[in-house]
């Protein structure tokens, strides 16, 4: 019996090792993006959508982070999940394409229609991605994130908006605790845009 106990305990042990050691290798970085409650306040608006990284520093992890997150190879995968409680896997991006992505989504959950070519549309709006770091001070993961939204119109008006935060979480298990925090703060981020206010304002 203490040897078949011996036994199993090995097994789980072996099993949770090769699990950890998966999740390890994987050389991306999931991230949930929460949709807020569907709404109708920018229905008939259409609009083109583009990012533009304005980063000092346009290294997404530090050298602490990168020490746990060794096989990053700054590609995100995006999960985007829904005020029902459901959720779907949209794709595989890089650090632009991931939040063009994001905020399309958000923009089309109001109603809106984005646009990809900008000739077509009377409205552009612009995210300047200002910060977005990913670190380790104490082992607590610490993200922080800024960006500055302008809305303009062919007549030349310009509404804008800047958005800007920070989160911090305990390092326990390494890797998932660090996507953990990225849907949380990309989610409060994105969602604290007030997208219709900006059309109210041009």
């Amino acid at each position: 019996m203490l040897l078949s106990k011996q036994l199993i305990s090995s097994a789980l042990a072996l099993v949770m090792a090769i699990l950890v050691s998966a999740c390890a290798s994987k050389p991306f970085l999931k991230i949930h993006y929460q949709l807020p409650s569907p709404s109708q306040a920018l229905t008939g608006e259409n609009v083109s959508l583009t990012i533009a990284d304005v980063r000092k520093d346009n290294a997404f992890l530090s050298a602490n982070a990168k020490k746990s997150l060794k096989n990053f190879n700054n590609t995100y995968s995006l999960v985007v999940l829904h005020d029902d409680g459901s959720g779907n896997l949209i794709g595989a991006y890089d650090l632009n394409s991931l939040l063009k992505e994001i905020f399309k989504q958000r923009l089309e959950n109001e109603g809106g229609h984005v646009i990809t070519n900008p000739q077509k549309t009377d409205a552009s709006l612009e995210i300047q991605l200002k910060e977005f770091k990913l670190d380790i001070v104490k082992r607590k993961w610490i993200l922080r994130m800024s960006y500055q939204a302008g809305l303009s119109k062919n007549s030349g008006q310009v509404a804008k908006e800047s958005v800007n935060g920070s989160a911090e979480r305990l390092k326990v298990m390494g890797k998932s605790d660090a996507e953990k925090i990225l849907g949380e703060l990309v989610t409060d981020m994105v969602n604290k845009l007030d997208v219709a206010k900006l059309f109210k304002q041009i």
